[in-house]
């Protein structure tokens, strides 16, 4: 009964990174857009109405931090982050899927203390009652960023870690 379960359960992690992919990427798309709008509303008030909007510095800026970090988790399903693979080229196969095991768990750890720290920073801003200087928003929800991106990856990265983890039992010594 075990193995069934382990098996359904290898079946299901893929869906679930094509989800997050999926619902990550129209996210993105929609912050893209309004910050595109944001800017371009400012250059046509500039330049037809002689006025520029007060606020579409930052809140652009804003848009631009959360399309970066919610692009990194996309990358990161995607396998699109720079990695070394030079070591590959010397060791069996074996000892590859081993590193990349050890790659994963250290990855693993990694998130988990981007994740603390921005959660720390974000909740200690909130508490601050820090906000933007041109718009009403403060400054804990943008650095909620980093707790968010950092989770969704650590996600992933478990993901990873489960098919790295059989990939390893199934490769021959």
């Amino acid at each position: 009964m075990a193995p069934e379960c382990n098996a359904a359960t290898a079946e299901k992690l893929p869906l679930v990174s094509r989800v997050m992919d999926t619902g990550l990427s129209y996210v993105v798309a929609v912050l893209l857009v309004a910050m595109s709008g944001t800017v371009f509303g400012n250059v046509v008030c500039r330049y037809f109405l002689d006025a520029s909007l007060a606020w579409y510095e930052e809140v652009s800026r804003f848009l631009l931090i959360w399309i970066v970090f919610l692009g990194a988790v996309i990358a990161f399903i995607k396998g699109d982050h720079l990695g070394i693979d030079v070591i590959f080229l010397v060791l069996r196969p074996k000892y590859q899927r081993m590193v990349v095991v050890v790659a994963d768990a250290l990855v693993l750890v990694c998130l988990a203390i981007m994740f603390q720290g921005g959660w720390d920073m974000a909740i200690d801003s909130l508490e601050s009652g820090w906000v933007a200087s041109s718009v009403p928003i403060p400054y804990g929800w943008v650095y909620m960023v980093g707790p968010v991106s950092a989770a969704l990856m650590f996600v992933q990265c478990l993901i990873k870690t489960h098919a790295d983890i059989r990939a390893l039992k199934g490769v021959p010594a």
